[in-house]
């Protein structure tokens, strides 16, 4: 399996920047949807701490609403926001590598809904809106870009699959097949068969289409042409890229042409 690799110095510091700045607590789950601890950031809130502390089925209602709320934001592939079981405003911003692979979550909230006729019991928590959560939301997506183009968070890959990612993104316009791969990192056909789904969890055929469509999608808002774009990564045709096309993203390629 590949390797899972953090470097907790400096998501520390950018975690611990954005927790003062914005006044709010902001932690990070890992694979396991599990908050990582030793952040210097803003701490659980009294209210969530002394409850999960001293009450057990109120902390296993918390370990329950995190994971579901985690898939949650899985599955949408954005921002998440939500009330948590005890009416907390809580959001999460997923990360992905480039090849949407799942890196872990930011999390953050722990704040009173100001809609909300508050209990007594969190009426010394800071508030927000839920609109306001979604503006907090998306300013920490742009960090996680950061964190993403910086490696902070990434998967190392084995030797023969970092080489295999480096040729397929210089030939995706070829017509990659498995034997030819296979030759070019030095393996036999079975072993790649196996072992490329272990290692990229997904299959061969998976991976080229997802890195020729977002490939395609980040061309066509650079401003070429459908014709040149289908051409360029190695399609049949412009019918045939049009149609893959749509099938991936939902939508024609014309609608992501630069104005």
């Amino acid at each position: 399996m590949r390797k899972y690799v953090i470097q907790t110095g400096k998501m520390d510091e950018m975690l611990g920047m954005l927790s003062r700045v914005l006044n709010l607590r902001i932690t990070f789950f890992d694979l396991q949807e599990s908050e990582l601890r030793g952040f210097n950031i803003k701490g659980m809130s009294a209210f969530c701490g002394q409850r999960r502390s001293s009450d057990a089925a109120f902390d296993a209602r918390c370990v329950k609403c995190d994971q579901e709320h985690l898939l949650a934001a899985k599955q949408a592939h954005d921002v998440h926001v939500y009330h948590c079981h005890a009416g907390l405003l809580e959001g999460i911003v997923p990360l992905y590598d480039h090849h949407r692979v799942y890196l872990g979550s930011i999390v953050f909230g722990q704040l009173r809904d100001r809609g909300r006729p508050p209990c007594p019991d969190t009426a010394a928590l800071g508030e927000s809106s839920a609109e306001e959560m979604r503006d907090i939301g998306a300013l920490l997506k742009c960090n996680s870009e950061y964190i993403i183009e910086n490696e902070l968070i990434r998967y190392c890959g084995k030797p023969w699959a970092e080489r295999l990612e480096d040729y397929v993104r210089d030939n995706l316009g070829a017509k990659l097949t498995l034997a030819m791969l296979a030759e070019e990192v030095g393996k036999s056909k079975s072993f790649l068969s196996h072992n490329f789904p272990v290692e990229f969890g997904v299959s061969l055929k998976q991976y080229l289409e997802r890195l020729r469509m977002d490939k395609a999608k980040a061309m066509l808002q650079e401003g070429g042409a459908v014709r040149e774009v289908a051409a360029a990564l190695g399609f049949y045709d412009e019918f045939h890229f049009s149609k893959g096309f749509k099938r991936h993203f939902g939508a024609p390629p014309i609608t992501f042409k630069s104005r």
